[in-house]
């Protein structure tokens, strides 16, 4: 089932802080929550209309999520609306190793592994979920796939957790992910990095990014498209466009480690794994104890 998140501010203060003052605040961040859920909804209702209009679907719905990949990822519109026009096309010639896909799956199968023994000693009550679609994104959770995961408590949606087992960052996805207002932890493993997004604290960016992609929405829906020549020209499929560099043969690549990475890669991956996976565990205890401030009605 779709999962629609509730809005939540989570603050750090004591019964001793003055109501109107706390009470006041809380009234601002929710306002301001409104205002990007507003522009996320209207983002999402153009990017369903891009979807209709080019039978981009998945079990007869728009596939919103493909489609906001898609917008967001390019700056040249010509690129954005040929690859929505040939969606049978627009698919990387790109198989991947599995390694990278594994490497993700065992490390979040320890990460939760630490949050359940952790959970339990804290007799913290919550629950973990799986496969929870969203607006934004297929938050997978338990063994496997956490692309990211969701806890929730007492039926509200607590912290979010993406785990990334390789190097790099997806910046198209985890600014997707901005667009829902609970924790987002990251936790790269090969980087012994673990840092948690807020984003309530990240409102003035998320709505510029919101802004500016209905605006380019809107301009794709209105044919209105600027061409863009950049590095993108070497894969672009748009073989008509004059600025294209790519090749025209078909060809499919295999996405894989050279040899001469792949120790330092597997030793740095264990050499973290366990300082990630406690890390990443204790800030979701720290968020599920955080107290959550309630207006009265």
């Amino acid at each position: 089932m779709l999962y629609k998140v509730k809005h939540m501010v989570k603050y750090h203060m004591s019964k001793e802080v003055g109501t109107n003052a706390s009470s006041y605040s809380v009234l601002t961040t929710q306002t301001k929550l409104q205002d990007v859920d507003e522009l996320k909804q209207e983002l999402l209702s153009k990017l369903r209309t891009l979807g209709e209009r080019y039978e981009w679907t998945h079990n007869g719905r728009p596939s919103v999520i493909m489609v906001a990949k898609t917008v967001s990822s390019y700056a040249c519109e010509r690129q954005i609306k040929h690859l929505l026009e040939n969606g049978n096309l627009a698919k990387e010639n790109q198989k991947f190793d599995s390694y990278y896909r594994q490497k993700s799956e065992f490390a979040t199968l320890k990460i939760l592994e630490c949050l359940k023994r952790k959970l339990t000693a804290e007799h913290v009550d919550a629950e973990v979920l799986t496969e929870v679609p969203s607006d934004v994104g297929r938050y997978d959770v338990v063994v496997i796939q956490g692309y990211p995961c969701k806890v929730f408590s007492s039926g509200e949606e607590i912290v979010r957790i993406e785990v990334k087992a390789s190097l790099g960052l997806n910046f198209e996805q985890i600014d997707r992910y901005l667009w829902d207002s609970s924790p987002l932890i990251l936790a790269r493993i090969v980087t012994g990095h673990v840092a948690k997004l807020e984003p309530p604290t990240l409102q003035a960016y998320i709505n510029f990014s919101l802004k500016e992609l209905n605006a380019k929405v809107d301009r794709l829906t209105a044919d209105n498209i600027y061409t863009i020549p950049g590095t993108a020209c070497m894969s672009c499929i748009d073989h008509s466009c004059p600025n294209n560099r790519g090749d025209c043969k078909k060809r499919v690549s295999v996405v894989t480690m050279p040899d001469s990475e792949f120790g330092d890669d597997i030793t740095s991956f264990f050499q973290n794994l366990s300082y990630v996976a406690e890390k990443t565990a204790s800030m979701v205890i720290e968020e599920l104890k955080t107290p959550i401030p309630c207006l009265e009605p």
